[in-house]
């Protein structure tokens, strides 16, 4: 059984274990045996069947992470900008040309 972190499961893992254990009200203790034990869960995580799963301490742990700074993610991507030298461009003309009636219809 893991009891530590240790880069063995991944953010995305904890937090679908989290989201389980409140949908199921479950404990930190009940979630991790769930984990160990139950074929669904397993499934859901895609975890071998043989995994020995985490201890309870490792939910908790992840929680206090979260609080303390987020999780672990990549620097988000730079917006583009407006094109060099003009405003950036609109979408108002797709806007306006759905508004109009098309050949045949009325207004």
């Amino acid at each position: 059984m893991r009891d530590r972190l240790d880069g063995l499961w991944r953010d995305e893992e904890l937090a679908t274990v989290c989201v389980l254990e409140f949908v199921l009200g479950l404990s930190d203790r009940q979630a991790a045996e769930a984990v160990r034990c139950r074929v669904d869960f397993k499934y859901g995580l895609a975890m071998e069947l043989d995994d020995p799963g985490f201890h309870h301490n490792v939910l908790a742990d992840f929680r206090d992470r979260l609080t303390e700074g987020g999780p672990r993610r990549p620097p988000p991507r730079p917006r583009p900008g407006p094109p060099e030298g003009g405003r950036p461009g609109t979408r108002a003309h797709h806007t306006a040309h759905r508004l109009r009636p098309g050949p045949g219809r009325s207004p």
